[in-house]
């Protein structure tokens, strides 16, 4: 006999074949490996068909060899029909155990067992098979033989009914895979598609190749070619089979690609040597070899990321796009989380630290053992479909994902090997299942972000440290704010921020030293505010801006600064004539200039000629602050940093954060800042704010001053020259507009007519005010002493203090009707056009976890004779509410048990129309959010008695505006 290898590869369809069974013989060794080794709650009655058919497909390319290899001439005619009716019955044992395989799937299912017919349909077509294939010439007569690969099989007269009988098999498994899919999970159906993907290879090869070309054109040629593509379906049943997490289709295809072209680049070298004649040359093949190693794996990635773009799109695959997240974790966890989110199409993603969560514990020691990743499809299967001696574990563990709303947990490993975090995610919102290059391209991800992960946590915890600090700060001042105002109420009885005149000396110095304390707790209070806001990484909260008075916020900033001594602040010059409105917040408008300040204040001891001039410039396109101070300068070669985070030059107690802020700051007010320097002579800041025009004024906001205003009776007080353009401004808002242009004569017209509120012009002489004060002691009777009158000032009386005894508010004229009806919409707001004296009586219920907090509130509404009714929870506050109906209610937010937001919940889900005020130490967008949900306005803690008043004066209502609030209340019920 001739050399057998020579005999079985000399023809390259025999070789091919043989080549094919060599691969089903490695996946059936695989296959029953891992079967029998990793897969102990297998369902082997499910599995065993399917070794069955895999060892039939086997004998079967085998047979079909024998036809496509020189054995076909060696032996005889009579073997090749021996070989044709073996070929005949494998292939039936491979039909029938594919048969059997879907139907043993089918009886997996819940009340699903094999049925009768089914096992009759295998026992009578099996035996058939059998008889028609060992009786000779009833399905193979006799085979002509030409040459390898060249013949024809003279079929017998059962040939087509045994046939038929194949079909059907390959008919009832494809219609049993599709019954399989329809009733199982998401992984189920993607089980199924493999299946049903392979199934439909072969019988399509089979019916095309083995039954329509023989039959109608005697040609067998083709006969190798079911058998080849019977492995596509051996090993696409046996990897749906076999596994629980699957690779896309796009995937697999484009992964073949691209090893295939870049295997292609690197062969085509070799063929050209050997076309050349040179595959001898040891040099030539040592450069290809070279070439090999040092160019594979970089051509491969080009392959890949071209065969990506030619599958995927522009975007690229889902496993590239993935791992690029890891830029969107070097910025931020919960940037990365969103874009994770958004690529995995999931609703959403956490990573929560493994030891700070006590019921993630069990989760630990399961990818402790080495489990890389939980999905909870797969352990559906598993539960469903398996029989496990952890049953009881991994019920457990889909219960763990259930209660975590996860349908993928993976864990994140520190560079020690430890488990520091577990990333869950949420079922897909579409595509079903994660697909392994999905998981893959996630551990790689975690693998770079872990460190990022863990950075960011540990400045969180130092940061929640430092916020708490922060909090914890305010309860003392609250303390000190407290006794502030108690000495203020019983030792000096006064609230314009001047002494009694007839008070001694010391006594007046006192008091300056009292008035001075109680702004310094004030400006510490707000500024915590501002670094709990940096703390927690919130973005300056644009919700807080409104219209401000730049000269007015300037001056009230230098007035509140500390400075030590008079001689530093004789030496500031503050010119604020050409003033202009901006869009900001006045908090960090303070922030700013007092950061300003205390950088030109740091250097007046060494340069004691020095000074510091601020002044405003209004322009066509922007308006302008330009802080000047004739200190040391700045170098030209620190310019360029000093607005950059922690860089700070010339001052160890400088943290080298102010200027970045106070430009984070300006440029949320839409703004710039600009330094300009001269060393050794000057420093210039240029805070430049953009023209406030018709676009920051709220579109509805003349329709609402007209329907507050409608049909009031309005006095201005003040010359002719003066009030024209104010009463024209006036009129626009279907306002009833008098004029007087002297004191007496408006003390005369108020005490003799029905007026609303009235404006008085500060530029008036001393001797007109004096009408004023015997308006406000009541001389002209109780309904004019309760009139609210309104300091009007314009740019020559910027500099004039108005007493706040005699006058409820503020009112600067600005010919820019957007503008003045701004400033009139928060003269309403603060409650100063509402009259004087009738919140006396009213009740008010304070609701706040801490007694000082309560007292200090207490002591400021005392003041205006109202009664206080205190809740130190949310519940006391639930039962006080309902029982007392108090007129107004200041809720705190955060308390143990219940929150204030919580109790304003179930307020207006009861119905209850009490105007409530949210009293918080809070700013952020979420806390508003919520606020302007269910409350109808926001003071930030800790309040002032000012501020707290004017909120009063607006939201408890008049006996004759109860309809109004009314129908405000409403619409909040209805938003809930």
């Amino acid at each position: 006999m001739p050399d057998l290898p020579l005999l079985l590869f000399s023809e390259p369809r025999g070789a091919l074949l043989f080549f094919a069974a060599g691969i089903i013989l490695a996946w059936l060794g695989y296959f029953s490996f891992t079967l029998f080794t990793s897969r102990p709650g297998a369902n082997r009655n499910v599995y065993y068909p399917y070794l069955a058919y895999s060892v039939s497909i086997f004998l079967w390319i085998l047979s079909n060899a024998y036809f496509q290899s020189p054995l076909l001439t060696y032996y005889s005619e009579s073997t090749a029909v021996t070989m044709a009716l073996f070929a005949n019955l494998v292939s039936f044992c491979a039909f029938i155990s594919a048969y059997s395989f879907s139907c043993r799937l089918i009886s997996t299912q819940p009340d699903s067992n094999l049925s009768l017919y089914q096992k009759l349909f295998i026992s009578i077509i099996s035996l058939y098979a059998l008889i028609i294939n060992s009786s000779p010439g009833l399905t193979v007569k006799h085979v002509d033989i030409v040459a390898p690969g060249d013949f024809v099989i003279i079929f017998g007269p059962q040939t087509s009914w045994f046939f038929l009988c194949l079909m059907s098999a390959v008919f009832l498994t494809f219609h049993n895979f599709l019954i399989y899919k329809k009733a199982g999970s998401p992984l189920i159906q993607k089980k199924s598609q493999y299946m049903i993907l392979g199934v439909i290879i072969f019988m399509l090869s089979t019916l095309i190749v083995h039954l329509i070309i023989p039959f109608m054109l005697d040609d067998f040629s083709l006969t190798w070619v079911p058998p080849a593509l019977a492995i596509f379906e051996t090993l696409l049943i046996g990897y749906a089979l076999l596994f629980n997490r699957f690779y896309s289709p796009r995937y697999i295809i484009s992964q073949f690609i691209s090893h295939l072209v870049n295997v292609t680049l690197y062969l085509s070298p070799y063929l050209l040597i050997i076309a050349i004649g040179y595959e001898d040359n040891p040099l030539l093949i040592g450069l290809w070899i070279a070439l090999i190693g040092l160019g594979w794996k970089s051509s491969l990635i080009q392959i890949k990321r071209g065969t990506n773009r030619l599958l995927y799109g522009k975007n690229g695959s889902p496993s590239e796009n993935i791992q690029r997240v890891i830029g969107h974790f070097q910025y931020s966890t919960e940037y990365g989380l969103g874009k994770l989110n958004e690529l995995l199409n999931t609703r959403s993603g956490q990573i929560l630290n493994i030891n700070t969560h006590s019921d993630l514990a069990a989760l630990k020691i399961y990818f402790e053992g080495k489990h890389s990743v939980l999905v909870k499809d797969e352990l559906e299967f598993q539960i469903q479909y398996e029989t496990h001696t952890e049953l009881s574990n991994i019920s457990w563990l889909k219960k763990n994902m259930d209660a975590n709303n996860s349908a993928l947990v993976l864990p994140i490993v520190s560079k020690n090997g430890d488990i520091s975090h577990l990333f869950m995610v949420s079922k897909k919102d579409r595509d079903g299942l994660f697909s392994s290059e999905e998981i893959d391209a996630l551990q790689v991800l975690f693998e770079q972000a872990n460190q990022y992960i863990r950075s960011e946590e540990q400045v969180r915890k130092s940061q929640v440290l430092a916020g708490s600090i922060a909090h914890e700060i305010r309860n003392p001042l609250s303390k000190i704010q407290y006794h502030f105002e108690r000495i203020d109420a019983d030792l000096f009885d006064v609230n314009n921020n001047s002494a009694h005149p007839f008070l001694s000396e010391q006594m007046k110095g006192l008091y300056k030293e009292l008035t001075e304390s109680k702004k310094a707790v004030q400006l510490g209070t707000r500024f915590i505010d501002i670094i709990i806001d940096e703390i927690k990484g919130n973005s300056i909260n644009s919700q807080t801006f409104s219209s401000h008075s730049a000269g007015r916020l300037t001056e009230q900033a230098l007035s509140e600064y500390g400075f030590v001594g008079n001689t530093y602040q004789a030496r500031i010059i503050a010119n604020t004539q050409n003033d202009f409105q901006f869009w900001g917040n006045e908090t960090l408008f303070s922030f700013v200039m007092f950061n300003l300040v205390k950088n030109a204040l740091h250097y007046f001891s060494q340069y004691p000629q020095s000074t510091l001039s601020i002044h405003l410039e209004r322009g066509e396109s922007e308006n302008c602050i330009i802080v000047t101070d004739t200190g040391p300068g700045i170098a030209d070669n620190v310019i360029p940093h000093i607005f950059d985070e922690f860089y700070t030059l010339g001052k160890s107690d400088g943290s080298g954060l102010g200027l970045a802020y106070c430009r984070r700051v300006i440029n949320a007010f839409g703004g710039n800042i600009h330094c300009q320097s001269k060393y050794g002579s000057y420093t210039r800041f240029t805070l430049t704010f953009p023209i406030i025009n018709e676009e920051h004024i709220p579109n509805n906001l003349f329709n609402e001053l007209k329907e507050a205003l409608t049909g009031k009776q309005v006095l201005v007080i003040g010359p002719k020259e003066n009030t024209t353009l104010i009463s024209s401004l006036l009129s626009g808002f279907n306002i009833i507009v008098s004029t007087v242009d002297n004191g007496k004569s408006a003390a005369k017209y108020i005490g003799n007519n029905n007026v609303d509120f009235a404006f008085y012009d500060l530029s008036l002489s001393p001797t007109q005010f004096e009408a004023l004060k015997k308006i406000r002691s009541g001389d002209f009777g109780a309904n004019a002493q309760k009139i609210p009158l309104i300091a009007l000032s314009n740019e020559n009386t910027r500099s004039t203090r108005f007493d706040t005894n005699v006058f409820q508010g503020e009112f600067r004229i600005s010919d820019s009707l957007p503008l003045f009806a701004q400033s009139l919409k928060l003269l309403i707001d603060s409650g100063s056009l509402k009259p004087l004296g009738h919140l006396i009586g009213k009740r008010v219920l304070v609701v706040d976890d801490m007694q000082i907090n309560r007292m200090l509130v207490q002591s400021y509404l005392a003041q205006e004779g109202i009664t206080v009714l205190q809740a130190h929870n949310g519940s006391v506050a639930l039962c006080i509410a309902e029982q007392e109906r108090p007129d107004l209610i200041l809720m705190d937010i955060h308390m143990p048990e219940m929150d204030g937001l919580e109790v304003t919940r179930i307020l207006r889900q009861r119905g209850c129309n009490i105007p409530i005020i949210a009293l918080s130490g809070e700013c952020c967008n979420e806390v508003t959010k919520e606020i302007s949900q269910y409350m109808n306005a926001h003071l930030m803690k800790p309040i002032t008695r000012q501020q707290l008043i004017q909120k009063l004066q607006y939201w408890i209502p008049e006996s004759e505006a109860d309809k109004i609030i009314s129908k405000q209340d409403i619409h909040i019920v209805h938003s809930i």
